[in-house]
């Protein structure tokens, strides 16, 4: 039988094992002072509305990340990702679908890109990764090239990659991520649907749900945060609501019971852009363990050219079904909400 316990042991961190019983008053010996700890680790997202609602990412969090297909879910992932490190946060990037140095390529012409505009050197409107790629930017970016490997060296050390060989499934990430762990202050895996499953998982629904338990089993273990990026299902065309729902993730509903928050991207097709190079997106917190999902859907302006969000956002709740989005008036701004702005929209 498992014994009940009424005072710490000796080790003053014993209370808090999960293998026994002990009374809450006596659970809460060194609470506030755990607490002010963990505090004191936590991360940004560095995309304001999130840190606003959410107040950063925590220790334990297992924080999901799903959009669909080409939406930008690497882009928010990366850009977490950078951010901490130039924080001096050090950080592992588990890049699982992408082709070796496509982090770092795809980081470096956004670096080139933010300077070209911001410098306004000539011809910069020409700029595109597909050319920039294949070598046919080299007498419009001049400098720029070597001045990205020198910004990378000062800025970036911090961030390391981690690119798949030809099979990888939860045995190998458990074991890479077990090996990172007491280097870093954060983890991200980009993305679940690229960890392989085992030979007797025949069922990709439960390959997946038994993948997204293992990595929540890691989480806990490290006591490192996780960001996981995830595919949104391919949506029914008569499906009209504007953001995605938990049920549209990909694969078994274990996925989103087991994160911390989750969190969605998508374009705002109702909202025309008020810039070729501005994308309207919404980002939605769908759950969110601590404080519960809220009523609100944020819109904020993707910019193609940097690969970055912009600082400001707006509010809405959805109506008519979710068919809609309404902005809220400034007025009832809620308190947290410290980069709203009252966008004027053409809708």
């Amino acid at each position: 039988m498992t014994a009940l316990k009424n005072k710490p042991q000796n080790d003053p961190s014993r209370h808090d094992a999960t293998d026994t019983f002990y009374n809450m008053p006596t659970r809460l010996t060194g609470e506030r002072e755990e607490r002010l700890r963990l505090g004191s680790t936590t991360l940004g997202y560095h995309v304001t509305f999130l840190d606003d609602l959410l107040r950063g990412i925590f220790a334990h969090d297992l924080v999901l990340v799903g959009a669909p297909s080409g939406m930008g879910k690497t882009d928010l992932a990366l850009g977490v990702a950078i951010a901490n490190a130039l924080k001096e946060r050090k950080v592992a990037y588990f890049a699982l679908e992408a082709e070796p140095r496509e982090l770092e390529r795809r980081q470096k012409f956004s670096w080139i890109s933010a300077e070209a505009y911001g410098r306004n050197i000539p011809r910069k409107g020409e700029l595109n990764y597909a050319d920039w790629y294949a070598g046919n930017c080299e007498d419009i970016i001049g400098s720029l090239d070597a001045e990205a490997d020198k910004w990378f060296g000062n800025n970036l050390a911090l961030l390391w990659t981690f690119y798949r060989g030809q099979r990888f499934d939860k045995g190998d990430l458990r074991k890479q991520v077990e090996k990172i762990a007491p280097l870093v202050d954060l983890i991200i895996i980009d993305h679940l649907h690229y960890v392989d499953a085992d030979q007797d998982e025949t069922n990709e629904h439960t390959a997946i749900g038994e993948t997204t338990k293992a990595i929540r089993d890691i989480s806990l273990l490290i006591g490192k945060p996780i960001v996981l990026v995830a595919h949104l299902r391919k949506r029914d065309q008569r499906a009209k609501t504007l953001v995605p729902t938990l049920d549209d993730f990909h694969g078994s509903s274990n996925i989103t019971k087991i994160a911390t928050q989750v969190i969605t991207i998508g374009p705002s097709s109702v909202i025309e852009a008020p810039k070729w190079h501005l994308a309207p997106t919404f980002i939605s917190v769908l759950k969110d363990r601590r404080a519960g999902a809220p009523p609100f859907v944020a819109l904020t302006m993707f910019d193609r050219r940097t690969r970055r969000y912009e600082d400001t956002y707006s509010l809405g709740r959805l109506i008519k079904g979710g068919t809609e989005w309404e902005q809220i008036k400034p007025g009832d701004r809620p308190g947290w909400a410290n980069g709203f702005k009252q966008m004027e929209l053409d809708v």
